[in-house]
């Protein structure tokens, strides 16, 4: 009879208990992952002349390196954002010596490119091959060279050039702003994770450390799908879903003209 009793108790204590641990097995954070969007600060008071984020059609010595019938559809594309209402190209970063982002669609056997920085007064040209294109580009300014004042706008161009001529053939261009950095943003940014990094940048509209942040996870992180998909959701939120599949491939090395 008391081993009766002792099965019975101990049946009715697993009966108890087992709903508690089931409910205990259950993720600790269940809800959707939210997508990754940028949060485009509101246009600048003073637009000033209007960029260009996609270039025309190619020609010259670009109509015999397109590398296959997916990229003939693209063009040379800047990543960054564009205002619809004014065509301003856009982005801010608050670092000294951004990474400016390029999708080439083109193949570089017989193409350059340079990239121009103007702020107004000076004009500073780099040149640069380009290698293993088609696909997205990261073009850094060297640590030599002057950076990025605090609230002070500048024009950038990036140009491809036919390398037997060097014929002007195709281009973009746009608008970039070094912002300041206030103490609690950088707070938050010390304390997170990359990836979190990624998240705080895009809510505040920093465009360039966003992506650029971004890009070098995937580079380290190429099977990673949640990053795949925060790549996917960042360029789709400017208006640039057709570029998120391309690969990102090394390039360029800058040097001043």
């Amino acid at each position: 009879m008391t081993k009766y009793i002792a099965l019975s108790l101990a049946f009715a204590f697993v009966l108890v208990i087992t709903p508690v641990q089931a409910q205990l097995a259950k993720p600790i954070n269940s809800t959707p992952r939210k997508p990754l969007i940028f949060k485009t600060p509101p246009p600048p008071p003073n637009t000033g002349a209007p960029g260009q984020r996609k270039a025309g059609g190619s020609r010259g010595c670009l109509d015999v390196n397109v590398q296959n019938t997916q990229s003939k559809e693209k063009v040379l594309t800047a990543l960054a954002p564009e205002y619809s209402s004014s065509q301003l190209v856009l982005g801010l970063t608050i670092l000294m010596r951004p990474t400016f982002w390029f999708y080439v669609p083109y193949k570089s056997d017989s193409i350059y490119a340079k990239f121009v920085l103007e702020d107004g007064n000076n004009q500073t040209i780099y040149k640069t091959p380009l290698k293993g294109t088609p696909g997205v580009v990261g073009v850094e300014l060297p640590a030599t060279t002057e950076g990025l004042q605090i609230g002070k706008r500048y024009h950038w161009y990036f140009n491809i050039y036919c390398k037997q001529d060097d014929e002007f053939l195709t281009s973009v261009e746009g608008d970039v702003e070094r912002k300041s950095l206030d103490p609690i943003f950088q707070s938050q940014l010390d304390k997170a994770t990359p990836q979190q990094q990624v998240a705080l940048y895009a809510a505040n509209g920093i465009w360039y450390e966003a992506l650029t942040t971004l890009a070098n996870l995937r580079r380290t992180k190429a099977q990673d799908t949640l990053l795949a998909s925060d790549w996917t959701s960042l360029l789709g939120s400017i208006g640039l879903q057709n570029i998120a599949a391309e690969p990102i491939v090394d390039c360029c090395k800058l040097q001043v003209e």
